[in-house]
């Protein structure tokens, strides 16, 4: 099954943009509330279940929580950074530009001198060089550039946040309102962390299905995998924070067995982020791309997903054309070998 990430309502997000990617072979639509309005949202939905009946499809809706996610705030615009650059952090600050830039959450707490930091999700990598009161000054290490809102990751420190923070709260009342069918819970540090949001669903006595995101280091320690496996409906393997979180040459070995404990216990697995990443800017997915996602169908995997090909990208549709023909390819393969075995 292919999962469709939409984008806003002026892009891929229209309603002709959804449409396009139902009828390409999208089963599951995905609104990422990182970045999504309630009101964009509602007209989504209901484009979404329009078309689905239109077309005489089933047609899965997932919101995605934002969680404890660490972001910049809004900058004046591109910022430019060159390896070397200092640059101030500073949690409470309206706008930045130049050197100092806003951050959405106090982190000065939870870090320390000479500590890794990567900024607009690991495109520029810095070290940190002071933290006084809520300001942390950080000297570039790479160059690159920045703008509003961008991801921030701290992998050698013990920043949690809280599992459902006030965004995801009043995110969750006007979800539970739509009745979306799943809700993917970000940043899952424990199986705890999906009881909260379980509990929250049983009083508002919703049936929405609980996707576990595993994207941080806590979550893949001996034992605590297994756990969250076991109290979630369905896990996605969310490969671009965890990348940052243990390290990118680990990612594939939490992959796999991410994938064989869902088996195991008989849970819904999904595989994200930069799928065919390349389909962002070009009509046809690199041949690395396309083992990744044969190799998620041969490992057992039943959900892939698309991101920014389908929410940003310049060829969303094509972008699930060519998912659903590599799956179907490799799926066709391994009932072929199934019957030849069934004959010996």
């Amino acid at each position: 099954m292919i999962l469709a990430t939409i984008g806003a309502l002026n892009g891929n997000g229209s309603c002709d943009g959804i449409e396009q990617i139902i009828a390409a072979g999208a089963d599951g639509i995905r609104i990422n509330f990182s970045h999504a309005n309630h009101n964009d949202a509602k007209q989504q939905v209901q484009w979404v279940r329009e078309i689905a009946a239109k077309l005489n499809r089933e047609v899965f809706i997932v919101a995605d929580l934002a969680g404890p996610k660490i972001r910049l705030g809004r900058l004046t615009g591109r910022l430019d950074v060159k390896a070397g650059d200092e640059l101030a952090l500073v949690y409470g600050a309206e706008q930045g530009g130049n050197t100092i830039l806003p951050i959405q959450y106090d982190i000065a707490p939870y870090v320390s001198l000479h500590q890794r930091i990567f900024l607009f999700d690991g495109k520029v990598e810095a070290e940190i060089l002071a933290v006084e009161g809520s300001a942390v000054t950080v000297r570039a290490l790479s160059s690159g550039y920045l703008t509003s809102f961008n991801g921030i990751n701290l992998p050698d420190s013990d920043f949690t946040g809280d599992p459902i923070t006030a965004k995801d709260q009043a995110d969750l009342r006007f979800i539970l309102e739509e009745d979306f069918d799943f809700i993917c819970m970000s940043f899952v540090r424990s199986a705890e962390d999906i009881q909260v949001l379980r509990k929250i669903l049983r009083n508002h006595g919703s049936q929405a299905q609980i996707i576990a995101k595993i994207e941080t280091k806590a979550a893949v320690q001996k034992g605590v995998l297994g756990s969250i496996v076991r109290a979630s409906d369905a896990v996605m393997v969310a490969r671009g924070d965890m990348a940052y979180e243990i390290g990118v040459e680990l990612v594939p070995v939490v992959q796999w067995r991410i994938v064989d404990l869902c088996k195991k216990y008989q849970k819904i697995s999904i595989v994200a982020t930069q799928m065919l990443a390349s389909m962002v800017d070009n009509p046809r997915p690199t041949r690395a791309e396309t083992s990744d996602v044969a190799h998620a169908v041969l490992d057992g995997v039943n959900v892939t997903m698309l991101s920014e090909e389908t929410a940003l990208g310049k060829y969303p549709a094509q972008a699930v054309t060519e998912m659903r023909r590599i799956i179907t390819t490799i799926t066709r393969y391994l009932q072929a070998q199934i019957s030849e075995f069934d004959k010996s």
